[in-house]
């Protein structure tokens, strides 16, 4: 072989070497850790709290007997519509109506008595002890009817509000006991006004200072899955709930009233019910994703962290935030417009150090809810 074709051969051969590590180099593409980033931008952040409870009527009466006595007469039946002032139902009043015959007979009698009293009295018949004593008769006799025809008047029984009979408690023939102190008495039966729903939901001690009557909430019902309901916050509770989580750890949260803008004739009370209760709306301000921020060591001191990529590189940056989402958080100091910081992978953001050698994808915008 002669030494012009050997040095043509070498030639080729670094030519065709030189084009292999082109080829590898851009095959591996840029060094470092690859990684998952966002540029920061302007946003909207919609602080919520979530919170678990059961739909009831806006206004429900728990109706009970005030005498009592035996049905004789019922009248509705569970699901009747039912109007202010119908009649419900009806207990045996026979007793009551000759206590009030009584009572009316003695009344009149010691009326009569006492106005022939008071005439003598007049013109000084009579000592004054008398006439007293006739006023006292005549005032316990008059109190004594009206009692009288106080109870037999609650013999019938009407409806107080308008509304839906959702739960019928008593038969006819059966015998209704009036409540004392340490007995609660006979439910006769459950009246509700079903055209105004509430979600009365328990919200967990740390969240409930953030909330106050008329913030906007969110409703779904586990019967409706494919159904939302907007509403209002209408009552916060300021008694605890006390739930016993574990034989040594308890649960403190509060009930938390939430009025219904609209309801359909599907709702009943009872229903499990999921809210997201909105407590803060803020446009217009910087976000960045709650996954790219860390609380990491700085200078001694644990703070609010992010990476921010400047120049391939992972600088490790202190952030201040401020209102948050479920996804995102207001940036009050330590990012600018722009920056490109990292969110993922977590495996990858977890192990991440200041100043390492990153491989950027940019995956999306970040701009809050």
């Amino acid at each position: 072989m002669s030494k012009s074709i050997r040095i043509t051969l070498i030639v080729i051969g670094i030519v065709v070497l030189f084009f292999v590590f082109v080829l590898l180099n851009r095959s591996r593409g840029p060094s470092g850790t690859p990684c998952e980033t966002v540029k920061i931008d302007y946003g909207s952040i919609d602080s919520r709290v979530s919170a678990t409870g059961t739909l009831r009527a806006a206004t429900q009466v728990n109706l009970q007997a005030q005498v009592m006595g035996v049905v004789k007469r019922l009248r509705v039946k569970e699901g009747d519509r039912i109007n202010r002032g119908d009649t419900l139902l009806e207990l045996d009043r026979q007793t009551y109506e000759a206590q009030l015959v009584l009572a009316r007979t003695q009344f009149t009698q010691t009326r009569l008595k006492h106005a022939r009293v008071e005439s003598l009295a007049t013109r000084g018949f009579i000592a004054p002890e008398q006439y007293e004593a006739s006023k006292a008769a005549y005032e316990a006799a008059e109190a004594q009817f009206l009692q009288a025809q106080d109870q037999f008047n609650k013999t019938v029984i009407c409806a107080p509000i308008s509304g839906i009979a959702t739960q019928v408690n008593i038969k006819e023939g059966e015998t209704v006991i009036v409540g004392t102190m340490n007995n609660p008495g006979t439910v006769l039966m459950v009246i509700a006004d079903l055209s105004r729903m509430q979600a009365v939901v328990k919200v967990d001690e740390t969240d409930v200072v953030n909330l106050t009557i008329g913030q906007t909430a969110l409703v779904k019902v586990d019967a409706l899955p494919d159904t939302s309901f907007t509403g209002r916050v209408t009552k916060v509770g300021y008694m605890p709930v006390q739930q016993l989580l574990t034989t040594t750890e308890t649960a403190t949260d509060f009930e938390v009233e939430i009025t219904l803008d609209s309801t359909v004739p599907l709702l009943r009370p009872g229903m499990t019910v999921r809210s997201e209760i909105t407590t803060a709306r803020l446009d217009s301000v910087l976000v960045v994703p709650i996954s790219a921020i860390g609380r990491r060591n700085v200078n001694g001191k644990e703070s609010e962290t992010v990476f921010v990529v400047r120049e391939g590189k992972a600088v490790l940056t202190p952030i201040r935030t401020g209102k948050a989402s479920d996804t995102h958080a207001e940036v009050i100091a330590g990012l600018n417009p722009g920056d490109e910081v990292v969110v993922g992978p977590y495996k990858t953001l977890s192990k991440l150090t200041d100043g390492a050698r990153v491989n950027p994808q940019t995956v999306k915008s970040s701009t809050g809810d």
